[in-house]
């Protein structure tokens, strides 16, 4: 008889029997509720940085152009149109930036104006079109850690200034429509353009982040173990804040991505989603436990992510155990739509950003190698200017693009009993993969105390796409795996040819 078994969602802190999912799912992408699909491998684009990127951004200008920004810890960049090459944007007043190894660089968009800030140096200013080199925001600024623009304001979040010192608990925003108006607080200056500021205190611990424009708050401010969020009234008070979350925030600030009106973030007790008013959990009885088994948690500042708009996926890039250091080395990819996830575990990299292409003409496209060796087809959105893509930088400081050859892919199986009356005998499996180079090994074992050991894998027929294999036992679980490289569309479970063995 034959039983079609389909490789379910990636669901490691389920019990392997009866799994509804699956606990290994790997370097494949949810494609349709019954499919996944290929992942990428991660092909650099440009040239590098000088040093561990540490933030990124990019904003097109009035001119339709794109521009590409990035920090490390010492320098601000540049990537032009068209450009493979990050020019050196840092100030020219003020020495290099010192930017701490678990700091990042937030940025802004507020018109053609882009705002860098990394919590220690003074806020940078770079205006699209006209600027070489960044520059001081404004000299009544605070330095601030994290930053978002909504509603013709500039927030920050966690600051520190020359009158107040560190306000690590502080959420404070310029005069309206001007991002480089930052008055004395309390001042009638002040008062008559809406700048101020708030102090969220309490138990919740330091701002985390900050976001701008929820379906349901203009700003939403992350603390390590509370969200606030933020609503504008107008004057007097300006904005109104609430607590919205009085028992759960992010100790990740890189965690804190927004898609839309949704932001997604880490917490102490797993990965949710958060409206402004509402925190949703997208991660339990799931992946969260085996997240905070896997993660070096020493490391949790290095954690990124992005959002990938085209395929509705939001990746968190983190350093699981045994990571080089401190590189994040796993990714865990979230369909928001089906609510499905999935782990990609070949790949390193420095941070993971959502790009937009700078645009590349025929004769641009020399520095990449010949028609025959470029990385990505001509055909592709790399190419074109203005797309947004899924990219990161890679441990030698480049950007790169995930449109590369596909990773090796490897899909379980849930366990599940064929002969419900004993035991099953299999001596032939079918998997639902469209590629002819897919391998499939099967385990079986009477008791589910007994260790899972996998037959060796064995390959598929070209007549009858096949496989022939000889295992019995109480319960069964196949493994396909599919090489890097291989071109493929859809893998979707794999049909068993089983029949009872005898009784248990």
């Amino acid at each position: 008889m034959a039983q079609m078994v389909a490789f379910g969602e990636f669901m490691p802190d389920q019990p392997p029997y009866n799994n509804p999912g699956s606990s290994n799912i790997r370097n494949v992408l949810p494609r349709t509720p019954g499919s996944y699909g290929p992942m990428p491998n991660l092909v650099a684009i440009t040239g590098a940085l000088t040093a561990r990127c540490q933030g990124g951004a990019f904003a097109r200008d009035s001119g339709a152009n794109v521009n590409g920004f990035a920090g490390d810890a010492t320098k601000l960049y540049h990537q032009a149109t068209g450009s493979t090459t990050w020019t050196d944007a840092t100030r020219t007043v003020g020495g290099a930036y010192t930017t701490p190894a678990d700091g990042a660089w937030n940025f802004g968009i507020f018109d053609q104006r882009i705002i860098a800030t990394n919590g220690t140096d003074p806020i940078q200013s770079y205006v699209m079109g006209s600027s070489s080199n960044f520059a001081l925001l404004s000299s009544g600024a605070p330095n601030a850690r994290y930053i978002a623009v909504n509603k013709s304001f500039v927030m920050v979040a966690n600051t520190t200034d020359g009158t107040n010192g560190p306000r690590p608990q502080r959420a404070w925003w310029c005069a309206i429509g001007d991002s480089t108006n930052w008055p004395t607080l309390g001042s009638v200056t002040a008062t008559q353009v809406q700048s101020d500021a708030q102090d969220l205190l309490g138990d919740g611990g330091w701002n985390q982040g900050i976001v701008g424009g929820l379906s349901a708050a203009d700003f939403a401010i992350f603390q390590e173990r509370r969200i606030w969020r933020a609503i504008y009234v107008g004057s007097p008070a300006i904005f109104a804040f609430t607590q919205v979350d009085s028992g759960r925030g992010t100790p990740a600030p890189g965690s804190i991505i927004q898609n839309g009106p949704v932001v997604y973030y880490l917490a102490d007790s797993g990965f949710f989603g958060f409206d402004g008013a509402q925190a949703s959990p997208i991660g339990d009885q799931k992946i969260d436990r085996f997240f905070w088994n896997d993660v070096d948690q020493s490391n949790l500042f290095r954690i990124s992510s992005a959002v990938d708009p085209l395929n509705k996926i939001v990746y968190w890039a983190y350093p699981a155990k045994g990571n080089s250091g401190g590189n994040p080395n796993r990714i865990l990819a979230y369909h928001y739509a089906m609510q499905r996830w999935t782990l990609i575990d070949q790949i390193q990299l420095e941070v993971m950003l959502r790009a937009l292409t700078t645009g590349y003409t025929l004769e641009q496209l020399d520095p990449f190698g010949t028609l025959e060796t470029l990385p990505y087809s001509l055909d592709s959105r790399v190419w074109t200017g203005g797309k947004l893509n899924l990219a990161a930088f890679d441990i030698t400081h480049k950007l790169g693009f995930f449109s590369g050859a596909n990773l090796a892919a490897t899909l379980e199986t849930s366990e599940a009993s064929l002969n419900p009356n004993g035991i099953a005998y299999v001596n032939r499996v079918w998997p639902m993969v469209d590629s002819g180079s897919a391998m499939v090994a099967l385990a079986a074992r009477n008791r589910l105390a007994d260790a899972v050991t996998y037959s060796t894998p064995v390959g598929i027929t070209t007549t009858t796409g096949s496989a022939g294999v000889r295992v019995s036992g109480m319960f069964h679980r196949a493994q396909v795996t599919i090489p890097a490289g291989v071109a493929w569309n859809d893998a979707q479970g794999v049909q068993f040819d089983a029949r009872p063995a005898g009784q248990r």
